[in-house]
């Protein structure tokens, strides 16, 4: 299994979707990679799962991708028009679960 997807996440850093196999079971395996000199290397932080979650695990980030654009439109629907951009700051900020 070499299937394998990149998401670039900043100039450091980058997001790794990768199939491998472990024991005997086949596993997604998320991770965050850093550049080192152009070749990209793995970092602890990430998620393996196996492979029969992974659509499970699709559904429940894109179920939890429309609820913060839900939550976001519902925030900017309450928010006064202004042509400043006083509050972009608060804006960026994750929303609380």
């Amino acid at each position: 299994m070499s299937e394998r997807s990149v998401f670039t996440k900043n100039s450091r850093e980058s997001i790794v979707i990768a199939e491998t196999t472990f024991n005997g079971y086949d596993l997604i395996d998320i991770r965050t990679f850093y550049d080192d000199k152009g070749e990209l290397k793995p970092t602890r932080k990430g998620v393996t799962l196996r492979k029969e979650k992974l659509d499970e695990f699709v559904a429940l980030l894109t179920k939890f991708a429309k609820d913060v654009a839900k939550a976001s439109s519902e925030t900017e629907d309450l928010e006064p028009d202004s042509d400043d951009n006083d509050d972009e700051f608060a804006k960026s900020l994750p929303l609380k679960a």
